[in-house]
């Protein structure tokens, strides 16, 4: 069965004001004390799926759960083992008879039953209430204790909603409400993930990267458009989580930049495809994603600029801002309107459209990207070297094309692609290195130099004009050959 839930982690000054909300005496509080298992080279955690027996209560449960396409849903088989004297031994015979249960073991095990062994124990107190809104019935669990090894252990402060029965929407709904009043942060790092964490002595998994996605040409545009919304929040939000837990290395930063990127774009490159109204969520994706690049923007100039910068009052307000975007992102990132963005596009990515397609998928495609190479068109028309406006507008829409280029070709059956994807790369790449040096620039140029940063201005102007003839003259080459589009 598919178990539908949000967990959030709570404000510290705040965690005694939920559990008065909760209302202890209307609650049910049980302790769960519970053994994870893998093996050695952790098959399960690194397939998304963990195994656990749980004492609750009185009566041991065997569970076993694994990750689906959306942080909100997780499959989940429970097993009651019943009251027993002591704590019972693994069985897998039970999974014989669940196909599905069965397969995931068999795909993230292999032959190598007999290697699961204990990896972790947790011991939590969970204080539980349900609750009726709308038309659903939400369970509330208030999650307090610790994961611990035989050498390392982890406090545990978090509440969780699972959804009993009725809609997702009412679940995000009533979810939002205390995200609000408490100051929530949404976090998609399990249990399991923590004690695996504990196991290897890490503070943090490593950063996820973003998955291939090849769209399904026989369902519809709207469907696909879901589809890749919910690849690109797998992307996000275990960065995100890592970044807002204050244990993000900077691979975390980069790829949660990357796939705010891509959403924003997804969102509105594609907004034809769904009768949803994305553009909100693309303006706003996209301010958020402001600050990362406020970020790497800066981080970037202090390793490529540091040598050239002779003042140290320069050097020391580089340092400034790098620390404040630093702490600026890491409040924004857990912000209640971002977390709304994030529970919002969960449920888009979930829903579906209740309207039957007026055209098939590759008419969107084509439509879709006959418009971009138009809007490239023009904008590489009006460009002029001495209007920094217009090169940057160009910039952008060739920006656009290098995301959407790959994901809508491949709904064509195009001969020589590969040429047509060195001849963007080679515009995307003089793209990159202008809007680099524009940004560089622009800094400088709002800073109060002293002579001795005056060359550093100087050698960036002239590498920014040379890669602006080199951004036109790679996407007029590009434009040249884009035959392939009827």
């Amino acid at each position: 069965m598919l178990e539908v839930e949000l967990k959030f982690q709570i404000a510290e000054a705040r965690r005694s004001a939920l559990l008065k909300a909760l209302d202890p005496k209307k609650s049910e509080i049980i302790q769960l004390q519970a053994k994870y298992y893998d093996t050695p080279d952790r098959l399960l955690s690194q397939q998304g799926a963990a195994l656990r027996q749980r004492l609750e209560g009185t009566h041991w449960v065997q569970t076993l759960k694994a990750a689906t396409k959306s942080h909100l849903q997780r499959f989940e088989d429970n097993t009651n083992l019943g009251e027993l004297a002591e704590a019972p031994d693994l069985n897998l015979d039970i999974y014989q008879d669940k196909p599905e249960a069965l397969s995931i073991l068999k795909n993230a095990l292999g032959d190598q039953f007999d290697h699961l062994q204990l990896q972790f124990e947790t011991d939590i107190q969970r204080t539980m209430r349900v609750i009726t809104f709308e038309d659903a019935e939400i369970e509330i669990s208030l999650d307090i204790g610790e994961v611990r090894t035989e050498t390392a252990t982890q406090q545990i402060h978090e509440v969780e909603f699972e959804l009993k029965s009725g809609s997702i929407q009412s679940l995000l709904t009533f979810s939002f409400e205390w995200v609000k009043k408490y100051q929530l942060w949404l976090d998609v790092r399990s249990k399991a993930e923590f004690g695996n964490l504990l196991v290897q002595e890490k503070k943090v998994s490593p950063a996820k990267q973003a998955k291939e996605i090849i769209f399904n040409k026989k369902d519809s545009a709207d469907k696909n458009l879901r589809l890749l919304v919910a690849s690109q929040l797998q992307h996000l939000l275990p960065n995100i989580a890592a970044i807002s837990a204050q244990v993000a290395e900077s691979e975390h930063i980069q790829q949660a930049q990357v796939a705010l990127h891509h959403l924003h774009l997804s969102l509105s490159l594609f907004k034809d495809w769904t009768d949803s109204k994305t553009e909100k969520w693309s303006h706003q994706l996209s301010a958020f994603e402001s600050h990362f690049k406020n970020l790497q923007h800066f981080e970037h100039m202090q390793r490529t600029l540091g040598a050239l910068l002779q003042n140290p009052k320069t050097a020391e307000s580089l340092d400034k801002d790098i620390l404040y975007a630093n702490e600026k992102l890491n409040n924004l990132v857990k912000s209640t309107q971002n977390v709304q963005h994030y529970l919002e596009l969960l449920i888009f990515s979930l829903g579906q459209s209740e309207k039957a397609p007026l055209h098939d998928l590759k008419w969107y495609a084509q439509n879709t990207l006959q418009n971009q190479y138009k809007q490239l068109q023009e904008s590489l028309n009006d460009a002029d070297l001495s209007d920094l406006e217009s090169l940057e507008a160009l910039a952008q829409h060739l920006n656009e094309l290098k995301f959407s280029f790959p994901i809508l070709t491949n709904i064509y059956d195009v001969k020589n692609l590969q040429k047509y994807g060195k001849s963007l790369n080679d515009a995307q790449q003089a793209c990159e290195q202008y809007q680099v040096l524009a940004s560089s620039a622009s800094y400088l140029q709002q800073t109060d130099l002293e002579a001795s940063d005056w060359f550093a201005l100087g050698w960036l102007t002239a590498k920014q004009e040379v890669y602006a003839e080199k951004l036109l003259e790679a996407t007029e080459q590009f434009l040249v050959s884009r035959k392939f589009l009827k």
